[in-house]
């Protein structure tokens, strides 16, 4: 029982130095004497660590009045960005946090240090509006107000897949499947996409867009076929597993043929 009660101390005085240094990192890292100059001096008056370091330097800053007795449940504060961050989420593990920002960035950060580990992933034009996790941590998923979705590489932030075009407004949302073969996104729109990561577009499609004008375009950005305003909303794109909407259109290629001559378009 003696040593079970030793372990409990231990273990909360650990807990108790992990709250010191992401409290004080800051100052401590500009300047090491500052552990006892300012940090031992400002940590609540029911800290472990200040309990048993503080009486020994009795010379120093004190506080008179208003002196916190606990840790306040803000505990670290990260800074980065160059503008505001729109979206957040930790990893499956707990230990590193994806932010985004509308300074078009991604970052990962230390979920213990608050020190960036990685980023900033950069290839969004726009405001990153959401960002997201696989289940596995090793991939990331974003949603930008440029109107496209992107998967990177956690660690090293490459573009992994992507962009994912087909919404004709900002993407505010984004997910992966448990099982991290499907990416859903929500959109200002007003629809909700599904996309297949384990099958991408079939060749000659993979990088189709719908211009302002409307035209579908080809993987060398040839005129395919012209889509009418009224169907751009809900259309289903290449990559699409599913298109929630009002009005959702699917189109049939299974037998479309383009090419430079008309004689392939009739029998």
């Amino acid at each position: 029982m003696i040593c079970q009660g030793r372990d409990d101390e231990l273990a909360a005085f650990s807990v108790d130095a992990s709250r010191f240094v992401a409290a004080f990192n800051p100052v401590i890292s500009q300047s090491t004497p500052h552990i006892y100059l300012s940090a031992l001096p400002f940590a609540p008056a029911m800290s472990a660590v200040s309990k048993q370091y503080l009486p020994r330097f009795p010379r120093m800053l004190s506080i008179q009045t208003g002196k916190a007795m606990n840790w306040p449940a803000l505990m670290y504060i990260f800074v980065a960005h160059a503008d505001s961050v729109g979206s957040v989420a930790f990893s499956p593990d707990g230990k590193r946090i994806v932010s985004g920002s509308d300074d078009n960035t991604i970052r990962v950060w230390n979920a213990e240090t608050g020190a960036v580990v990685s980023g900033p992933f950069e290839g969004h034009t726009r405001s990153v509006n959401s960002v997201a996790f696989s289940p596995d941590g090793k991939r990331i998923v974003s949603g930008s107000w440029n109107k496209t979705i992107r998967v990177w590489n956690a660690e090293t932030g490459a573009v992994v897949s992507g962009p994912f075009e087909g919404h004709i407004g900002s993407v505010n949302t984004v997910a992966l499947s448990p099982d991290g073969g499907c990416i859903v996104s929500g959109s200002v729109d007003e629809t909700i996409r599904v996309w297949n990561l384990e099958q991408p577009p079939s060749a000659g499609f993979t990088d189709a867009s719908i211009l302002d004008n409307g035209w579908m375009l080809g993987a060398a950005a040839e005129l395919l076929f012209w889509v009418p305003p009224s169907y751009h909303v809900g259309l289903w794109r290449p990559g699409n597993t599913a298109v929630i909407a009002e009005h959702s259109t699917k189109l049939d290629l299974g037998q479309f043929v383009h090419g430079t001559s008309w004689q392939q378009c009739s029998r």
